[in-house]
């Protein structure tokens, strides 16, 4: 059941393992399906299918992530604000792990650490939006929530929430895997060579039937090896908090400016009860104006006994509008969250673990700076938010290398 404001109610015929602990909790960001049968239907389909991810290497990524958390490891996740099913093909992954070593080359030559590279890939089909509805010419429409819902045309026909499209969904993840497998980087690669998967774990009928049993006991989601938690989902006793706190994935959470003290630890406990190295990661998104409330939370994180990893998601919170109501990120504020970030976070005795953007390796003018004076056209490509291109995803790399040295002298000098 949904209601007004986008919540819906978990119901009972979620996958094909017991998930009663999240029956009828509040589940916001649901899309309002117009046809119960055919979603339950389509549930059954996934409940049915391959695991896309095996458990052998969620919990190798979890090693990895207990490294980085002692300062072993540094940790970058890069890709798509919401993917396109259609660039699935080994050509296409091939330039998003360019990309991504691109990018991770400058952070390890920084940090002096080998990185994690992780993709907003095989799964970042579904967005979480502020608004149900928006406004065209002639009157609004359904509020586009990804390939995954609907689609971007402005238009009631392509904005009508279609269940079916989780197939496809789920189609176009388990190829952009084979893809990683193809060129060398998925399955069987090493580790520390891989490209690990991650998306923010959204629609429940889509994630819930990908639950699989790790063969000892325990459950993992199967849609992904690192799935998060949004800001606007993130309710400790909402489903997506309780689903993900069943899992054995790492797992991560977004938190920003209202974030409080309280809230935080509350999802550290149920996210993180035994305190366990490398099983959670929050990814702080709070704009470059409105990051002083960051120490707070990660001084309080510290005192509770949580190792966490800290993410820096310099994006989300620099968001703004053009005159034009285009969408657009200034790079001046994204490159001030990330100082910000590394001196708040180090100086409060947190983990500075990496960054989380939101790039793309094609020639596209989404934000602002490097050149770039965002405007619509065939430059401005992204099906949601602004992504960086590769030189401004570059500039931006270099610019936490260089940071992070200085904050690890300054964190070296004699008192």
């Amino acid at each position: 059941m949904t209601v007004n404001d986008g919540t819906s109610v978990a119901g009972p015929d979620v996958g094909d393992i017991d998930l009663a602990p999240i029956q009828g909790l509040p589940a916001a960001q649901q899309p309002d399906w117009p046809d119960p049968a055919r979603v339950k239907a389509v549930r059954a389909t996934l409940a049915g299918s391959d695991p896309l991810v095996r458990w052998d290497d969620v919990r190798q990524l979890g090693g990895l992530l207990a490294r980085a958390s002692e300062g072993e490891l540094c940790v970058l996740m890069a890709g798509d604000c919401a993917e396109d099913p259609t660039e699935s093909s080994v050509a296409d992954v091939a330039l998003k792990a360019e990309m991504l070593d691109v990018l991770g080359d400058i952070m390890r030559v920084g940090a002096g650490r080998p990185v994690v590279k992780a993709g907003r890939l095989a799964g970042q089909f579904a967005k979480p939006r502020s608004q149900a509805y928006e406004c065209v010419v002639g009157g609004s429409v359904p509020v586009y929530r990804g390939p995954m819902v609907n689609g971007p045309e402005p238009t009631d026909r392509a904005r009508r929430a279609d269940p079916g499209r989780m197939i496809g969904g789920y189609r176009a993840a388990r190829e952009v895997l084979r893809s990683l497998d193809a060129i060398g980087r998925g399955a069987g690669a090493a580790p520390l060579e891989r490209v690990w998967t991650g998306h923010e774990a959204l629609l429940l009928d889509y994630e819930a039937p990908l639950v699989r049993p790790t063969g000892d006991g325990g459950r993992y989601l199967a849609s992904t090896h690192w799935p998060w938690i949004g800001e606007r989902t993130r309710q400790a006793d909402g489903a997506h908090v309780r689903l993900l706190a069943r899992l054995e994935n790492p797992v991560a959470c977004k938190v920003g400016p209202r974030t409080t003290v309280t809230e935080v630890l509350r999802l550290c406990a149920l996210l993180d009860p035994e305190r366990s190295p490398g099983r959670l990661t929050l990814i702080a998104r709070f704009g470059a104006t409105e990051i002083d409330g960051l120490g707070a939370l990660v001084r309080a994180v510290r005192s509770a006994g949580h190792p966490v990893l800290w993410m820096c998601d310099p994006m989300h919170g620099n968001t703004v509008q053009d005159r034009t109501g285009l969408k657009v990120r200034h790079l001046d504020a994204i490159m001030d969250e990330i100082r910000w970030f590394l001196s708040i976070v180090s100086d409060h005795g947190g983990r500075c673990a990496g960054l989380h953007v939101e790039a793309s390796p094609l020639d596209i003018g989404e934000c602002a700076g490097a050149g770039v004076t965002p405007v619509r056209g065939p430059r401005y490509r992204t099906l949601c938010d602004p992504r960086l291109n590769l030189m401004q995803a570059v500039a931006v790399a270099a610019h936490w290398q260089q940071r992070a040295v200085r904050q690890d002298e300054r964190t070296a000098m004699p008192s």
